[in-house]
């Protein structure tokens, strides 16, 4: 079964849902959550029950057990109701410890960059201006191939987050060096080439002017040959350890995450890594002009 005829019967299920009287809440939880899944099978796979273990096996490299347990309960019934759920095969709900999340570290990010500066196609320079994004302010894959140009506002500098699930995932953030820079070359030399004459207002854009999805993003990441594994996500956690690190307040780390103050001290516990060399350093900051 391949994606578009899915992403039918997706619609036409979450249509009785509705009439059977299920929250909105819900029926966007699960567009959500199975939307992932077809994102990731892209127009090339079809569902069958290699796919779908492949899928796990890669989601889980990035994401907590509790995000995939989310995401295969709603594949579950979907399938289930639609009389589909062989092509799930054997597998059960996935179980077992997150995998150890890591930050880029500095000398990473400088070879990174230093690769994304020398190349000046329209494909180089919004990988340039995604990346950037990504690296300096810190959300998520699905919000930046979300971006719409209205949401960039290069007055103020500040750019909105619109499509999240919650209020708090909706939020303006502010804009620091180099975003304005490579956004800037991004919009003027590379955006309207890769346009190629359709109308399409998302920011980021692929080839032929369609959008960028979580899929195109993850191949694009996963072709930059700089000696370590590149990810949308990782940016995240490393952005907020960077901040955590420094002393920023919590709560505007929540809010520049996009997370509930509920779950604030849960996310920044997930999401923050500080290294060896932090934790000396913190030791020393607290207790070098203390008595004794």
């Amino acid at each position: 079964m391949q994606k578009k005829e899915l992403e039918k019967r997706l619609e036409d299920w979450l249509a009785v849902r509705e009439a059977e009287g299920l929250k909105p809440t819900t029926l966007t939880n699960y567009r959500t959550f199975i939307s992932i899944f077809l994102s990731w099978l892209g127009e090339d796979k079809a569902l069958t029950p290699v796919s779908f273990a492949d899928f796990f096996r890669q989601y889980r490299v990035d994401h907590a057990v509790a995000s995939q347990q989310a995401v295969y309960v709603a594949l579950k019934i979907f399938l289930s109701d639609i009389g589909e759920e062989k092509r799930m095969g054997s597998m059960g709900r996935p179980r077992g410890e997150t995998p150890a999340k890591s930050v880029y570290t500095d000398e990473q990010l400088r070879v990174l960059f230093k690769r994304l500066r020398t190349n000046r196609t329209a494909t180089g320079l919004r990988d340039h201006a995604l990346i950037s994004i990504l690296r300096y302010t810190g959300i998520r894959a699905g919000e930046v191939c979300g971006l719409q140009l209205g949401d960039l506002d290069t007055q103020a500098e500040t750019l909105a987050v619109t499509g999240g699930k919650t209020r708090y995932a909706r939020r303006t953030i502010p804009l620091v060096e180099p975003c304005h820079k490579v956004l800037s070359a991004y919009l003027s030399r590379g955006r309207p080439k890769l346009l190629n004459g359709e109308a399409c207002n998302h920011l980021f854009l692929g080839v032929g002017g369609q959008p960028m999805n979580r899929n195109s993003l993850a191949l694009m990441l996963g072709r930059k040959d700089v000696g370590f594994k590149v990810g949308a996500h990782r940016f995240r956690h490393s952005y907020i350890t960077q901040l955590a690190v420094i002393g920023i307040n919590p709560a505007l780390i929540g809010q520049l995450a996009g997370w509930s103050p509920r779950t604030l001290s849960a996310m920044l516990a997930n999401y923050t890594h500080p290294s060896g060399e932090d934790l000396k350093e913190a030791q020393e900051k607290a207790f070098t002009h203390s008595l004794p």
